[in-house]
């Protein structure tokens, strides 16, 4: 969701980029695109690096996890173990980004090609999304 929410902000903010200015909005889009996603990643790949951690890591002798299955004492750990450059939360995001980052990239840019991310949004409490035929009729 911050992935949307934020490409979908900065479009709105920085409009004038390719209105007023003469960029392309390709251009745009693309360094939209490319920011929130990597906001995004900086958000929610180490959340997915403790899971991974908690749930895939092998377990000590007889079967007990190092954190007793608990995310939160697992993420404690990560942060008195971090390191400076912050690479222990990003441990194998290569493979997590050919895995699912292209596709969201692709994704992105393809729902606004086909116009989601417009800044036409309706409210789905409006008449006009409750009684389409009725305010289209008046």
């Amino acid at each position: 969701m911050t992935y949307c929410y934020l490409y979908v902000w900065l479009k709105n903010k920085l409009f004038f980029w390719w209105v007023y200015n003469d960029i392309s909005y390709d251009l745009c889009k693309a360094g939209f695109i490319g920011f929130s996603f990597g906001v995004a990643t900086a958000v929610s790949y180490p959340f997915y690096q403790t899971r991974e951690m908690v749930d895939l890591w092998p377990k000590e002798r007889g079967g007990f996890c190092t954190w007793n299955n608990s995310y939160r004492q697992c993420a404690k750990w990560m942060v008195e173990n971090l390191e400076l450059q912050y690479y222990n939360f990003f441990r194998n995001y290569p493979h997590h980004f050919r895995r699912y980052g292209i596709h969201a990239l692709i994704g992105m840019w393809m729902a606004d090609n086909l116009g989601m991310m417009s800044n036409c949004n309706e409210s789905i409490q409006s008449m006009e999304a409750i009684f389409p035929n009725f305010a289209e009729s008046c």
